[in-house]
């Protein structure tokens, strides 16, 4: 834990205690509360590692999965999301429309406004928007990995966008889909491709890739539904959201 960081961002870090799980060590521990970013500017870097929501047991060395509510404001890459653990199994209709009422006046203009449920989602946030992507996109591409895995047996509890790969060459990458709309497919080698870390329901982590093309498909799927742009109003797009777009699709 970097007390670098520690010490630039003072007014946004609580202290607590955990747990741990394999020892029953009570061990101190600190949350962040708010990862702005203009007042923060190495916030960008603990969140991307994500090493103040996982704790380390100073007895064993275990490590811990905290969550609690937090924020992260970006103006520079343009969003503004905010961490309410679980809100998917909450009721996100009147959290939604809560924070919206809370948003009026307020804002900066310019931003995405996103709920999020956990730190997995709100990193998710920072990368997306670092490569300069369309989130709902991106989410969309998700049950298109997590399908394929799914028919090989696998049990998927959730996937997160890590980054984005710029092929050298044109071969066939391993854990990578490739969907392709020309007859010639090994052009989609080339392509860049949209890297997601796939957390089993086991807690194992698969990096699986997945193609330009299918970025650009899914893309055309949100110009088709009117869901392309923003109106920057808080809203949640996660796995469950783009599962319902992609279902919508087949009952047409």
């Amino acid at each position: 834990m970097s007390n670098l960081h520690m010490m630039k961002n003072p007014w946004a870090v609580v202290k607590t205690t955990v747990q741990c799980q394999h020892c029953s060590n009570v061990y101190p521990a600190r949350k962040i509360n708010c990862f702005d970013i203009r007042l923060w500017p190495e916030g960008r870097e603990v969140l991307d590692q994500g090493e103040f929501f996982h704790p380390v047991c100073p007895q064993c060395g275990a490590q811990a999965e905290i969550s609690y509510p937090s924020r992260y404001i970006d103006r520079e890459l343009g969003i503004a999301a905010v961490l309410t653990p679980g809100i998917e199994n909450q009721d996100t209709d009147e959290l939604l429309t809560r924070m919206n009422r809370n948003l009026e006046g307020l804002a900066p203009g310019g931003m995405e406004h996103r709920a999020v449920g956990n730190f997995y989602a709100m990193a998710e946030q920072l990368r997306i928007h670092r490569h300069n992507l369309n989130d709902k996109a991106v989410q969309l591409l998700k049950p298109l990995i997590i399908g394929n895995l799914q028919s090989q047996g696998f049990e998927v509890w959730n996937g997160f966008f890590m980054g984005l790969l710029h092929p050298e060459g044109a071969e066939q990458l391993e854990s990578t889909m490739y969907v392709s709309t020309q007859q010639n497919e090994d052009t989609v080698y080339t392509e860049d491709v949209y890297q997601f870390d796939i957390y089993l329901t086991n807690g194992d982590i698969i990096p699986q890739g997945i193609n330009d093309t299918a970025y650009q498909i899914v893309m055309n799927i949100l110009k088709s539904k009117g869901l392309e742009e923003d109106d920057g109003e808080f809203h949640l797009y996660d796995l469950s959201w783009a599962i319902d777009v992609h279902n919508s699709l087949r009952q047409n």
